[in-house]
Formats: structure tokens, C-alpha cells, sequence
């Protein structure tokens, strides 16, 4: 009997012993809590639950858990939902949400249900939650922003209790909530199928409609927030800069959201912010929440410490008049009783990516107001891009997860672990989830047969058994967090989200009574004193750049300016015990994307002299490398970064490749630029382990990924290379391809053949010079054609055996950047775009057009032997004419469109972006010979075929005619590729590895 005909057969038993007694379950006098118990957990474990964890009995890994009754709970607390689901092995973010109600209050359509489901299931970004009384089962649609007015709209589902008796009906339940069904991704699938709701604004002007995701919601807010309270600041007190008013405003928010986190996780007993500036009005306007807020600031700091309620300039500032009503307004808004947002089903790492992008943003002013807006360097990179949380997970346990891995509590207090570019936090939250999560392991798997703990126990104090498992004291979570985590960033703002973002890991699973006792002699207060952990200052700048005689401070307060924008820090000095110890023994983390070419002239003169491996156009993750490795990290550290894959090939990568592969075990490389991590970025990405130490013979595991799920789950293409061996490929690339079983297909297609440059000069078009102010582009650009113009045409124009005219070019060679000379053009040619899709496009022009710097050009050597100009005479001096005179450039044409070439440039000569002229030099082109004179010529009529078809395919009008060329296109370029694969001599079993790749 199959699991489903298992799950039906018990449902039905249920159905009909609830009809028997119907009317006694129905009525008044039947609980929720009993109906939780008769039906509700019996329905679900039919649905394949643990309800009642008889088989997982590790209380860390419950699919299940059930929340106390709320005669269990504090009254005055918020509701919370009654069954959170899980989906193995990730026991911490939830699937779905149950609701349980007794059956006498009738479920179906009644908005408060509804909308406390929602809010459960959209705080904590599950799509989909159940509302049941098993006399009713409702699928709720949670995508959208809790409000209870329009909680009834949305795809909500509903049935009765007789539709479990239908076969069809049960079905449509259990294929979506069953743990098989779930397990295979049922909720998402359903979520995803469903439209996007359409409804009123939920949310004053906020919002633009009811749906939006939790993270993309909460930052609109806070950003509203954060233009309202920057007025009233200003407004307040005009003399306030634009520094002063960000770190005013967000200190601000961080109190509001701390605040709402103790409350909504019950740790503060009473909801202040609700009772904020409800004193009687005073001239028509509600006077006192701002009062009130500083007031019970000053008394959560007694009892917190910590940065977030730390004494500040905001605390002198006294709000009047409209100031008071706007923040009673901004109160309300986000009190408990008024707010879609539940801190205590939020996740963490959510609210760090919301705080990531909204660090992305600060308060600029002017004489007469202040505003909003993008820091240069983000507008610079496009935008703020969180790492997803499953590449932090994955970073974070294979190095700090490896590193303590058999270690005891007491060894793992002497590691410490880094994050020097931290953001808000987000590697480092993921470090301090994996330390709590070893230690609560340790823990409970050393005392699984006690309850309680001798006070004379080394164990004594670090763990309490409650609620039938051993729970880390708050005392611990201190002593982790002081000892293990520390983080570096430059901006100030980002320190103190990073230093509350942590905040709230350590509490995450606090109440009211554990912050409550005393926490002993050395812990008096609840959160510790970061400030000595998370600093803020220039992880790749020391002091030492004021001896730095090439650069150029202003004068006196010009040149302080100078230098604090910089913010320069020494390691020594801020981390004495740890760089007298050796460093760190893990750094992780995400390091900034930025073009070197994109910094003030200080900063690049610094990082040329101070750092070895800084070449050329190079990217500032490159000495985030040299300066962890070289200054930071601990014999025998770990390293671990998500950079770009670029990183693998570039030229500006090569000085640390060489480095790496030289000095250090490149342990792995995860490659998963078969998709984007960071969507908005488009950024191919690598993940990198780099462990401080070296040895002969050492190998990397190079790890392929094809999607973000199976980077989740851990499906990978796994294979290994010796390290060495990176360091005998052009530029010293880190291959990530199986480049060992593709050497033998190399070493056939290089027998016998010339390259390129034997046979064609390979050269850029003109540049124009329209960069300058004084020449716009239309001074060489133009429509229509006039006298002396020549044909044009630009990268964008061309494509395989086909390419547009893009104008007529008015040629003043003395007004270009490069003029190149006439000769390139005018003669019959190849030209060939520099970015590279999937395949190279070379196009074929015997008309003479001119082209722009964005294409490049092939012309035969011996078309060149009567040019003056300085270069072709180069070329043409002391070369073997006849090479190239033997050769037809169609013939070319049709070997370097081939599938074969294209996959050669790809494993062997540059990297998958640009395509430029020294690599289409290094091409290999079959030699002639009386043995495959015959396949050239099919190849030069194939190839004049082709050019003709794509010419009619562009002219055809109807779609037959349409079709029938693209038909025939298709046709001759695969019979060309079939004639390269035999011009080459490539055997069946290489073409199936090359059309493979």
C-alpha cells in the first residue's frame, strides 16, 4: 500500500469518528487544545510529520515543533502559531505554518484568523500556511502584507472535513503538505504557480500593492523612516551635518528595531513603544514620544549595555511641535499593535540583507533640507548585493565548521575568526550560528543522561536543562561571541549593524526570565561590549600612508579631511593580543567588487606601492588576498571568499594566482558561474579556500554547480587537479574545467596548422576620440551619407556571417584617438566583435567599411604589401608572403565560426567575456595540403552559401520563407562544423567531448 493509500485510509478514520460525535465537538466546551491533540496532530503525522517526535528525538532537529498553549504563554505576549514545519536538514527556517482553532469558532472568512496566519507565514517568508479546526482546513495564501482589512483577499483554498473522504479532494492536500510532498519542493512550486496579488495599498503611501516580500517591505519602511526622521532632525536642529544626521538617524531606527525584537520575543514584558507620547494633548498635538523614547532608552541601556542604547547626541536633542508628532506618527506605525512586521519570525539573515542595502544609502544636506541618497562607490558598482545565505553557510562550514570540528568548548575559546569587510554582519552572524550550534551539539550529546548539573561541574553555568534539552546559558553566548567574532568595516554605520545584528543571534532564543538573572560576575548587563571586536576602519590602509611621500594631503584641516575619509587602521593597534598570537585562524566573507581605476589617487598610490600583486587594471579584492595571507591570517588559517570568476583568468589576477599556487594550498574552488548569485549584479562567481600553508604535490578540488538548489543541497561536479599545475597555463589561470582530459584534443588540433598571425594582420578598429567634451560623437558619426564618408559599422552591428551598416563615418584620422590606416578597411576582410556570447562571431566584408574600436579586424598579410603605414610595413617585413596568399579568407571564415574554434578559444585561450586581437592571433588554422584541398574548397562554397542565405534571411518577409532560411542557415553552419572536425582530425569520441562543452 503506497504512503498516500496509507494517509488516506487514516484521515477517513478520523472523518468518521468526527461525524460520529459532531455535535460534542462543535460546541463551546471543546478546546483548541484538545482538538490539537484528537485530530490535528493525528491528521498531520498521517501526512508523513513526526508530531509527536517519536522517532527524532534530537530536540535540534525537529521537523516539527509545537508551540505552548497560551495558558503556557505570557498573557500579555503576542500569539504565536501553534505548529512550525521544517524540511530536513534545515532544521531553522520554516516550510509552512499550522494555525489550530477550535472548531466552535468557524474559521472560514474570518479576517483576524486569516490575518494572524499571514503575518506568521509572511515575517518569515513561507508563501503558504494552513488555518485549521480539522472541521475546516484552510491553505493560506501569505504573500501578502498583513493587514487585516484585506486578509480575506488573496488565493486562499478552503475544504470541510467531509472533502478528506474524497479521494481527489485529499489528494489535492496531500501532494502539497504531506512531508514527501514537501520534501520535493510542494510549496514552492504551488507558491510560484500562483498569480501575484492585486489589491488595495495596505500600508498608508507606502506600499504599491499588497504583495512584497518581507525583506523587499521592510526596507521600503525603514527607508520611509529614515526620510522623515532626517527631517525632523534637520528641522530640529539646522546646524546638524550630513554625517551627523545619518548616524543620528540610524541609531535611531537600530533602537526602534531592537526594541520591537525584545518585545516581540518576550523579552521585554511590556510593549513601550505602543505607549509612547499617549499622554494628554497639549496645543492640539500629542507631546511626549519622543521624551518617552529617550527615557526608556536611558533605562534599557542600564539593563542591555551594548552600542545600541549607548548614551548619544541624539539623546540631547528635544523634538517640538510637528518634530513630536512625527515621530508619534513613526511609533504607531511601527508599534506591535499597528505593524505587518513580527521580529520574533523574522529571520536574522533577513534583516542583515535588509540592513546591507539600506547601509547602501545616506542623509546628504543643503542649506535648506536634507535628503536621501546613494553612496558614490554603490552607485558606482550599480547597487548593494547581499551574499544569499546558503554561499554564507557553505563558506562558514568549511572553514570555521572544519576548524572545530572534535574540538572541546575550552579549545575552541582560543580561535578567532574574522570578517574584515563585514557589511551588516552577515558572515559573521553565520560564524556565530555555527559556534552556538557546535556547542549546543557538544552539550547535549555529553550530559544526553543528566538533567541537571553538579555546581562543582566544569560544564556548570555554561548550560541549563529546559524544556526537556540543554540549552546554551546566556553567560556562554557572551563569552562566544567576545572570544570568537571579530569583524572590520570602514564605514562606522556598518560596525553598528553589524554589532546589532549579532545582538539579536545572541538573543534569538532568550526570554524574559534568562535575561533577567544575574549573569554572573564577569556579564552584569545582557548584551557585552563589542566595541573592542567590530571596529570600524581601512582593513587594507594603516598609519603608515602619512610617510607615503608620493602622496599629496591638503593642508591643516583639508588634509585631516583627507585622511579621515580614508579612515587608515593598524592591526597591531586594534587587535594587540591577536597579531601577537599569529592572526587569525579564519577569515571569511564577501570582499568589495571595486575597480581600483574607480579610487582617489592616495588610495591607488597606496595600494601600488604597498601591495606586490596590485597590477594593472586590478580589481580591490586582490589585496584583500595579499594583506590576509601575508599580515592577518594564522599559520595552518583559513580563507574563504565568494569573488568574481573573473578572478580565474584575468590578466590583473595573475600576480596573485602565482602567489597562491606558489605559496599557499588553494584547497577548493567551487566555479558556479554556470548562473548569477547575485541576479542583479550579473557577476559571474568563484568561492575560494585558501588554507596558509604549502607542500609539493598539493591538489585542489575544483567543484562545478549548476544552480543555486544544488549549491543548497550539495550536488556538485567534484574532480581534482594538482595545484602545480595551474601554474603552466597561459597567465597562470585557475582552470575549473577538466583541463587534463582536454589536453590530447589540443595537441591533435595544433598539429600541422599556422596560427592566425601567420597568415593575417589582427588589429583594432579606429577609436574615435568623441570621449572629449569639445567633440561630441556626431562629429564622426552620421545618418545620411555625405562626401568623404565611409561605411561604418560597429561591434553591436555583427553577428555570425552577417552584420548591419551602423552609418557613414566622417574619417579625420588626426582627430582619432587611433586612426589606424585606410588599407585595413579597404581591403576584403574578417571582422569580429571583442564580446563573447556563447560562440566568437566573425562576419566577412569585401564592401570596405570602416569600424569602430569595438570590432577587430583580419586582413591577409599579403593584402598589405603596397601600404605605407608604419605597421603593416611590421607586418609585411621579412614574412613569407605565399602563406597567406594560398589561403581564401571565406576558408578562414569558416574556421573560426566553427563550434571547434569557439571551444578552443574557451578552454584554452582567454576568458568567457572579451575575446581580443592576441588571442584571435593564436588561432589554429589548418595547413593546406593536396590531402584536404578538397574539404577546404566544400568549406569556401559552404561558407559563400551561407553568407548569401543569411543575407536573404534578413529580406525574408513571410514566415515560411522565414523558416525555411533559418532551416537551411542551420544546415550549412553544422556541415561546416562537420568539415572543420575532419580538417583537424578529431576522432568521434573528441567531437562528442567538444560539443559537450
Amino acid at each position: 500500500m503506497t504512503t498516500f493509500e496509507k494517509a488516506y485510509e487514516t484521515v477517513l478514520g478520523l472523518v468518521n469518528t468526527f461525524t460520529q460525535n459532531y455535535n460534542h465537538y462543535m460546541s463551546a466546551g471543546y478546546s483548541e487544545s484538545a482538538a490539537r491533540q484528537d485530530y490535528i496532530d493525528k491528521f498531520f503525522a498521517a501526512l508523513g510529520w513526526d508530531v509527536t517526535h517519536q522517532y527524532q528525538t534530537n530536540p535540534y532537529e525537529q521537523e516539527v515543533k509545537i508551540e505552548l498553549s497560551q495558558k503556557q504563554q505570557n498573557e500579555t505576549a503576542h500569539k504565536r502559531a501553534d505548529y512550525a514545519f521544517y524540511k530536513a536538514p534545515n532544521y531553522k527556517e520554516e516550510v509552512f505554518f499550522v494555525e489550530a482553532k477550535k472548531p466552535s469558532v468557524l474559521i472560514n472568512k474570518n479576517a483576524q484568523h486569516y490575518f494572524q496566519t499571514i503575518k506568521y507565514g509572511w515575517n518569515a517568508g513561507c508563501p503558504l500556511s494552513v488555518l485549521t479546526d480539522f472541521e475546516e482546513f484552510v491553505i493560506i495564501d501569505c504573500r501578502n502584507i498583513p493587514n487585516i482589512k484585506y486578509a480575506l483577499n488573496g488565493n486562499h483554498k478552503s475544504y470541510r472535513f467531509t472533502d478528506y473522504a474524497t479521494k481527489e479532494k485529499f489528494a489535492e492536500i496531500y501532494w502539497l503538505f504531506s512531508k514527501e510532498a514537501v520534501a520535493n519542493n510542494s510549496i514552492k512550486k504551488y507558491a510560484d504557480a500562483l498569480p501575484k496579488a492585486k489589491g488595495k495599498v495596505t500600508q498608508k503611501a507606502l506600499f504599491k500593492g499588497s504583495y512584497m516580500a518581507i525583506d523587499d517591505s521592510f526596507l521600503a519602511y525603514i527607508d520611509g523612516v529614515r526620510e522623515n526622521l532626517a527631517k525632523a532632525f534637520k528641522n530640529n536642529d539646522d546646524t546638524l551635518t550630513g554625517e551627523q544626521l545619518t548616524e543620528a538617524v540610524q541609531r535611531t531606527v537600530d533602537r526602534l528595531v531592537f526594541i520591537r525584537f525584545l518585545e516581540d520575543k518576550f523579552i521585554e514584558p511590556n510593549s513601550l513603544i505602543n505607549e509612547w507620547g499617549l499622554s494628554p494633548s497639549v496645543g492640539g498635538v500629542r507631546g511626549g514620544a519622543w521624551d518617552d523614547f529617550v527615557a526608556d532608552c536611558r533605562k534599557l541601556d542600564a539593563k542591555y549595555n551594548g552600542v545600541v542604547f549607548k548614551k548619544h547626541f541624539i539623546d540631547e536633542q528635544t523634538f517640538v511641535g510637528p518634530q513630536q508628532q512625527l515621530f508619534f506618527d513613526i511609533c504607531q506605525e511601527i508599534s506591535s499593535l499597528n505593524s505587518p512586521y513580527d521580529f520574533n519570525y523574522i529571520p536574522i539573515h533577513i534583516l542583515g540583507s535588509i540592513y546591507e542595502r539600506f547601509l547602501g544609502k545616506v542623509i546628504r544636506v543643503t542649506n535648506k533640507r536634507s535628503f536621501v541618497e546613494e553612496k558614490p562607490e554603490v552607485r558606482k558598482a550599480g547597487g548593494v548585493y547581499y551574499t544569499p545565505k546558503y554561499i554564507v553557510d557553505y563558506i562558514v562550514i568549511n572553514t570555521v565548521g572544519k576548524q572545530i570540528q572534535g574540538k572541546t568548548p575550552k579549545q575552541i575559546a582560543d580561535l578567532r575568526f574574522a570578517d574584515i569587510a563585514c557589511g551588516s554582519g552577515s558572515f559573521l552572524i553565520g560564524v556565530y550560528d555555527c559556534l552556538l550550534e557546535y556547542h549546543k551539539k557538544y552539550y547535549t550529546e555529553k550530559l544526553k543522561d543528566k538533567t541537571e548539573l553538579d555546581k562543582r561541574s566544569e560544564d556548570y553555568g555554561n548550560v541549563m536543562y529546559q524544556d526537556k534539552l540543554w540549552q546554551l546559558t546566556l553567560k556562554l553566548k557572551q563569552t562566544i561571541l567576545l572570544n570568537n567574532i571579530y569583524g572590520v568595516d570602514i564605514d562606522a554605520q556598518a560596525v553598528e549593524v553589524t554589532q546589532l545584528s549579532l545582538f539579536l543571534k545572541m538573543l534569538e532564543d532568550e526570554s524574559l526570565t534568562s535575561t533577567q538573572s544575574r549573569q554572573g560576575s564577569v556579564f552584569s548587563k545582557v548584551l557585552p561590549n563589542l566595541s573592542n571586536n567590530i571596529v570600524c576602519g581601512n582593513s587594507l590602509i594603516g598609519f603608515d600612508i602619512m610617510q607615503q611621500t608620493s602622496l599629496t594631503f591638503g593642508e591643516g584641516l583639508e588634509g585631516e579631511a583627507e585622511l579621515k575619509k580614508l579612515n587608515p587602521m593598524d592591526y597591531a593597534a586594534k587587535f594587540p593580543a591577536i597579531m601577537r598570537g599569529g592572526g587569525f585562524d579564519a577569515i571569511v566573507g564577501n570582499p568589495p567588487y571595486v575597480s581600483i581605476e574607480n579610487l582617489d589617487e592616495n588610495t591607488k598610490a597606496y595600494f601600488f606601492n604597498h601591495y606586490k600583486t596590485c597590477k594593472g587594471r586590478t580589481d580591490i579584492y586582490i589585496p584583500f588576498f595579499e594583506k590576509i595571507l601575508t599580515k592577518l591570517l594564522k599559520q595552518n588559517g583559513f580563507l574563504c571568499y565568494i569573488i568574481p570568476y573573473a578572478f580565474t583568468n584575468q590578466v590583473y589576477g595573475e600576480a596573485l594566482r602565482v602567489l597562491l599556487a606558489k605559496n599557499y594550498w588553494v584547497k577548493e574552488i567551487v566555479d558556479s558561474s554556470s548562473y548569477y548569485v547575485f541576479k542583479e549584479a550579473k557577476v559571474k562567481n568563484i568561492t575560494i579556500t585558501i588554507q596558509k600553508k604549502y607542500a609539493d604535490n598539493l591538489e585542489t578540488q575544483i567543484r562545478k554547480v549548476l544552480n543555486p538548489r544544488d549549491f543548497e543541497i550539495g550536488i556538485f561536479e567534484d574532480f581534482n587537479i594538482q595545484q602545480s599545475q595551474f601554474l603552466t597555463f597561459k597567465q597562470s589561470r585557475f582552470e575549473t574545467k577538466q583541463v587534463a582530459n582536454l589536453l590530447s584534443i589540443k595537441e591533435t588540433i595544433c598539429k600541422d596548422i599556422y596560427e592566425l598571425k601567420d597568415i593575417c594582420l589582427v588589429a583594432y578598429g579606429a577609436r574615435l576620440n568623441y570621449k572629449k567634451k569639445s567633440i561630441g560623437k556626431e562629429v564622426f558619426i552620421h545618418k545620411e551619407y555625405s562626401k568623404g564618408f565611409k561605411l561604418f559599422v560597429e561591434g553591436k552591428n555583427i553577428n555570425r556571417y552577417e552584420f548591419t551598416q551602423a552609418g557613414w563615418l566622417n574619417y579625420q584620422p588626426k582627430l582619432h584617438y587611433n586612426s589606424m590606416f585606410p588599407e585595413l578597411f579597404e581591403n576584403e576582410k574578417i571582422m569580429f566583435i571583442n564580446v563573447v556570447k556563447e560562440k566568437l562571431r566573425f562576419t566577412y566584408d569585401d564592401k570596405g567599411f570602416y569600424n569602430s574600436h569595438t570590432v577587430c579586424n583580419c586582413i591577409r598579410i599579403c593584402d598589405l604589401k603596397n601600404a605605407k603605414h608604419i605597421t603593416a610595413r611590421k607586418v609585411t617585413n621579412n614574412v613569407d608572403l605565399s602563406i597567406s596568399e594560398s589561403y581564401s579568407l571565406k576558408f578562414i571564415l569558416g574556421i573560426l565560426n566553427s563550434n571547434l574554434i569557439s571551444w578552443y578559444f574557451h578552454n584554452f585561450l582567454s576568458e568567457s567575456l572579451h575575446f581580443y586581437p592576441g588571442d584571435a592571433q593564436k588561432l589554429p588554422i589548418p595547413k593546406i595540403k593536396k590531402s584536404n584541398e578538397k574539404a577546404i574548397g566544400q568549406v569556401i562554397l559552404l561558407v559563400t552559401q551561407l553568407i548569401t542565405a543569411k543575407q536573404q534571411q534578413a529580406q525574408a518577409i513571410t514566415e515560411k520563407d522565414k523558416n525555411f532560411i533559418t532551416n537551411k542557415c542551420q544546415s550549412l553552419d553544422a556541415q561546416i562544423d562537420n568539415l572543420v572536425y575532419q580538417l583537424y582530425n578529431l576522432t568521434e569520441a573528441e567531437i562528442k567531448i567538444v560539443e559537450g562543452n
